[in-house]
């Protein structure tokens, strides 16, 4: 029943930003994650954190059909909050210092990475958004 509730919310949502102009693509995944923000998050202008271990198929075929770069970060990373990372803009980003892959691949990719120990933070089962506001980035 919970998961009816969930889609309909879902829904409803999508319904709101398509009002507003927005294009959206709905995603499902494993209640384990509770915010997709734990697999999936955007880095830069098509440039998309991706665990593709653990996001469904028909989503990461989405992304690629709009033309981003998948960087993929462990399964196991995830599990530690490791895709839970905030872009700053500007090729700036803080990553937790345990995503040692998704941090060799962003300064790979030119980056600028301040790598913080999150190590307690999220043992309580926050990540680096969770603890900051919306942030408002210059546009480049």
């Amino acid at each position: 029943m919970e998961a009816a509730h969930s889609r309909r919310g879902a829904r409803q949502v999508e319904g709101w930003f398509k009002k507003e102009g927005w294009e959206t693509r709905l995603a499902f995944f494993d209640e384990y994650y509770v915010h997709i923000d734990l697999m999936v998050v955007p880095i830069a202008k098509r440039l998309t954190a991706v665990c593709l271990a653990c996001t469904e198929p028909a989503l990461v075929s989405w992304l690629r059909d709009k033309a981003h770069e998948i960087v993929d970060v462990p399964f196991e990373d995830t599990l530690n909050l490791g895709c839970n990372f905030m872009s700053l803009g500007r090729d700036q980003v803080i990553v937790p210092k345990s995503s040692r892959s998704l941090i060799q691949q962003l300064r790979a990719h030119g980056f600028d990475v301040a790598e913080v120990d999150m190590s307690e933070i999220s043992k309580t089962g926050g990540g680096i958004q969770c603890m900051a506001r919306a942030l408002r980035r210059e546009r480049a």
